[in-house]
């Protein structure tokens, strides 16, 4: 009999892995429910069983269940667990915001050696927290790993992209083309980010909407970024190619209609956003709701605005709704009813990350510097959402043009990043900007230049170094770049960046060509340090 009960243990595991191998054969055939029963089995079996726990987890994953990560956790504790669970799990945790744990698993995962896959990971995680070099260098790793990976290349891509360097989205552009070309999964995402890229040239673009248009099948996503193309070459038709989106998408599952709506509100078409989503239809669903409530601030409907935040059918977080409150107050310049607003929406999202990081958002899209401020500084006592915190500290001080506040941020982003070169340099410019400790912090940015030459940022902040130390022809010379370094679009860079050059243009007795540039640079874009550099032109 002692041996009866073991044997018996044994029996039950094996018939539960029958049922986990049966439902793995179901899941790859798409049968997701006849899967969901056999592994139901076989944890009725086994509830701690490898097989059914992997199985099941995979299976929510795929369906968006919540159940997915209590199964992932059960399964990291076991010792079956292997890199490839610990990967998928820590994806998940990205994709749902738990940033902590994530941290800990792919820190984990890159002891060892890690693949394309982890490399990847870590790359977005970095990206997520605020720590764009970071991810920048994971990407570059995964890319000597494997030079010809066409994910690892469209990661790289993505990343340069989103650069404000110049230099950098050229890259990004000429990797997309690469990929774009290849029939291959990658053709259609790098045709899409292609349509997205702000500074694409006429032919490339022209060029763009061709490939788009002819890719099968057509997605809803490539007919709205095909639109974009259309409505930038013909302004003129901007009411006949809208009202054709929606006769071809109205009627759509609500993902594409919420799509729809949010394309239309991009192009200033607030009232056939009103007309698609009926208010008795919105309020229905969140996702509907939001669209047409910025189509009606676009309007500056506010009472309408506050009649529909009033109702008691609706279904937003308490701070979503004190945040709409708060805009609504805004626009009708009730300066306390919207600060008491943002007040308690601030409050409300408190001790939960993904609240405040709406708040903030919120609050810096509506240009409200203060609320915005609150928001991230509540935000980054949260370690693992610091880094992307600071940032946003940094970006409202910088357009409330609170320069201490901005400066106090920097600080905090170089101390958790020490190696980092944009926090590094970004440290650099605020410090030559207020004239503090400038031949050291020349000497970094210095540095920087001679070891990233086709950063322009980088020049731009060497150059501000040059002009405290009023060697002006020197602070010119930044901006002529390494050889092969395309010509600078300045029309396309930070209004502050144009100031710098502005400044080193006044230095060395180019008025006219000043005045140009400053001419481009929007009246409150610049804090008082950097309007002080172009003020001899003034």
């Amino acid at each position: 009999m002692a041996g009866a009960k073991p044997a018996y243990h044994w029996l039950k595991a094996r018939r539960a892995e029958h049922f986990a191998n049966q439902g793995n054969a179901l899941f790859k055939q798409g049968k997701w429910n006849e899967a969901a029963t056999k592994y139901r089995v076989a944890l009725q079996l086994d509830p701690l069983g490898y097989p059914g726990l992997a199985g099941a987890a995979r299976l929510a994953t795929r369906a968006n269940r919540p159940e997915a990560l209590d199964l992932w956790e059960q399964i990291v504790r076991l010792p079956q667990c292997s890199d490839t669970d610990r990967l998928e799990y820590a994806t998940l945790l990205l994709k749902v915001g738990r940033l902590a744990p994530a941290k800990n698993v792919i820190e984990r995962l890159l002891t060892a050696d890690p693949d394309i896959k982890t490399l990847d990971l870590a790359s977005r995680y970095a990206e997520q927290t605020g720590e764009s070099s970071k991810a920048l260098d994971f990407a570059k790793a995964a890319i000597n790993r494997a030079p010809n990976d066409g994910n690892a290349r469209s990661r790289m891509a993505e990343l340069l992209a989103a650069s404000t360097d110049p230099a950098q989205r050229v890259e990004a552009r000429r990797i997309l083309w690469e990929l774009a070309k290849k029939e291959s999964q990658f053709t259609r995402p790098a045709l899409q980010a292609l349509a997205r890229a702000p500074d694409l040239p006429t032919e490339e673009a022209s060029r763009v909407l061709k490939s788009l248009e002819s890719l099968s099948p057509p997605t809803a996503k490539d007919a709205f970024l095909a639109a974009d193309l259309r409505l930038k070459f013909q302004p003129n038709d901007s009411g006949r190619i809208c009202d054709e989106m929606i006769a071809r998408f109205g009627q759509a599952d609500t993902t594409t209609r919420v799509q729809l709506a949010l394309w239309l509100n991009a192009h200033r078409q607030s009232e056939r956003v009103l007309n698609l989503l009926p208010v008795e239809q919105a309020v229905e669903n969140n996702q509907l709701l939001l669209p047409r409530l910025d189509a009606l601030a676009n309007l500056q409907r506010w009472g309408d605005i506050d009649s529909l935040l009033n109702r008691d059918d609706l279904t937003f977080d308490p701070s979503v709704l004190e945040c709409f409150r708060a805009r609504s107050a805004q626009g009708q310049n009730q300066a306390l009813e919207a600060n008491l607003h943002w007040t308690r929406a601030i409050s409300l999202a408190s001790g939960d990350p993904s609240k405040l990081r709406f708040v903030a958002n919120f609050a810096e899209q509506n240009r409200v510097a203060d609320a915005a401020l609150k928001a991230y500084e509540q935000l980054s006592r949260f370690p693992e959402h610091a880094a992307f915190a600071y940032r946003g500290i940094e970006r409202a001080g910088g357009r409330s043009s609170e320069l201490t506040t901005q400066r106090a941020a920097a600080e905090k982003i170089s101390a958790l990043s020490p190696n980092d070169p944009n926090s590094i340099a970004q440290l650099a410019y605020l410090n030559l900007l207020i004239g503090l400790d400038i031949p050291a912090n020349l000497a970094k940015a210095s540095e920087l230049v001679k070891k990233y030459p086709e950063r322009l940022s980088f020049r731009v902040t060497a150059a501000l170094g040059y002009l405290r130390q009023r060697d002006v022809s020197s602070a010119l010379a930044q901006f002529k770049g390494p050889s092969k370094a395309p010509p600078i679009e300045w029309s396309k860079t930070p209004p502050a960046w144009r100031a710098v050059y502005a400044a080193a243009l006044l230095g060395n007795n180019q008025p006219e060509k000043a005045r140009q540039i400053i001419a481009t640079i929007p009246a409150d874009s610049l804090n008082a340090e950097e309007r002080a550099l172009i003020a001899p032109a003034r």
